[in-house]
């Protein structure tokens, strides 16, 4: 007998396990993590940061900005599981901003229009994501934020 590995397939473990989009998801959406304070970065983390994010202001909050065809919050219990996970999400992270809802909640204060664009950037099947992923990373920085990405 042929097993059936359809998406909503019992014996389909990636699909049980939320590591495959759904067929009705199309495109891929962006996604930001608030990660631990930079002050309680390890300081090698920290040199990191510095090195990626001159402009960044001191104490200011730190990102993580990824793409997924999944659902944001299945790809970020992904990262904390372990799974195809980057270490800042799986060490570091604290809170997941679903950038792609409108008016995000970034935690701390944020123009209008940084939000709008960060909305606007996010949703699904909006352009490339690599590009909009480097995009929305580069907009949190002129904010006087610190930001990883891929």
């Amino acid at each position: 007998m042929i097993a059936d590995l359809t998406p909503d397939s019992s014996s389909n473990p990636a699909a049980a396990t939320g590591h495959q989009p759904s067929a009705d998801l199309k495109g891929s959406i962006l996604y930001v993590v608030r990660l631990d304070a930079f002050g309680r970065l390890p300081k090698s983390r920290q040199a990191k940061l510095d090195e990626l994010n001159p402009l960044a202001r001191k104490k200011a909050p730190v990102f993580y900005v990824g793409q997924t065809r999944l659902a944001a919050w299945k790809r970020y219990e992904n990262h904390l599981k372990g799974y195809r996970a980057s270490r800042w999400v799986k060490n570091h992270g604290q809170q997941l901003i679903k950038v792609d809802e409108w008016k995000p909640d970034f935690g701390v204060v944020v123009s209008a229009d940084t939000i709008k664009a960060a909305w606007s950037l996010a949703r699904r099947n909006n352009g490339d994501p690599e590009k909009r992923e480097k995009a929305l990373a580069e907009l949190l920085r002129t904010q006087g934020f610190y930001v990883i990405s891929n």
